[in-house]
């Protein structure tokens, strides 16, 4: 049936409401109630129990599938209840009457409308929801996710150094130290062995001398290299 200019203005202004105030992604409304009362029926007592959930009622339509929100004039928060094929819905004057899981109990819950003609139409529409899913071929497990591609592995430290020649990193290290003709000679080598020596680029020389920093061997080495360095100074300043 198509709404005259008034209700649809209506129902595009409650639209908006359930996208602000419930889910953003709700598309449509199916049907609504003016007011209704959410009661919890009380297993020691036998008997209907208020809550503090009211306000108007609305079938709301969304990607993932339909929702009842109640939008609670007690609350910020509205209350939702999603249906799906498992929903368990019974109409008994003036309940509408719902079985909810929660904390891995049954809880019976029911929707109490004081407008006859209004639960009426919502029990028809959600009956109609209701089947609809219950017909609905099932959905297929997602597939399982693509195992990750290992990460790159980093360039080895040790093959880097195997490559790199100590001496000329204790000489690059110890030259603020030298001096002059008393600073201790390195293995001096040809022309044809430095071109055959690879060049390091700089991440190459970083890991390099990050080995280095971590060898104890080259740590006493460079040790003892600057307490000569230091004595050799400290004899050449005095007087």
């Amino acid at each position: 049936m198509a709404l005259n200019m008034h209700e649809q203005a209506r129902k595009e202004a409650n639209l908006r409401l359930l996208q602000r105030s419930t889910d953003p992604a709700i598309s449509d409304i199916l049907g609504s109630a003016t007011h209704v009362v959410l009661y919890k029926f009380s297993q020691s007592t036998q008997s209907w129990e208020k809550s503090n959930v009211e306000g108007s009622l609305f079938l709301a339509v969304r990607p993932s599938g339909f929702l009842l929100v109640i939008v609670n004039r007690n609350s910020p928060d509205n209350y939702p209840i999603e249906l799906t094929a498992k929903f368990q819905l019974q109409h008994q004057d003036p309940y509408l009457i719902f079985r909810q899981e929660e904390n891995n109990e049954t809880v019976i819950r029911g929707i109490w409308f004081p407008h006859a003609n209004e639960r009426v139409i919502l029990n028809d529409l959600l009956n109609n929801v209701l089947e609809r899913l219950r017909s609905a071929p099932p959905t297929p497990p997602a597939p399982p996710p693509a195992a990750a591609a290992p990460p790159p592995r980093a360039p080895s430290t040790s093959s880097s150094v195997s490559s790199f020649d100590q001496g000329a990193a204790f000489a690059a290290l110890l030259s603020p130290l030298s001096l002059n003709s008393e600073a201790p000679q390195l293995r001096q080598q040809s022309p044809s062995q430095t071109s055959n020596q690879p060049m390091l680029d700089k991440k190459s020389l970083q890991l390099s001398l990050l080995s280095l920093i971590q060898d104890e061997r080259f740590i006493d080495l460079l040790h003892a290299q600057y307490l000569k360095v230091a004595r050799a100074r400290a004899n050449r300043n005095k007087p």
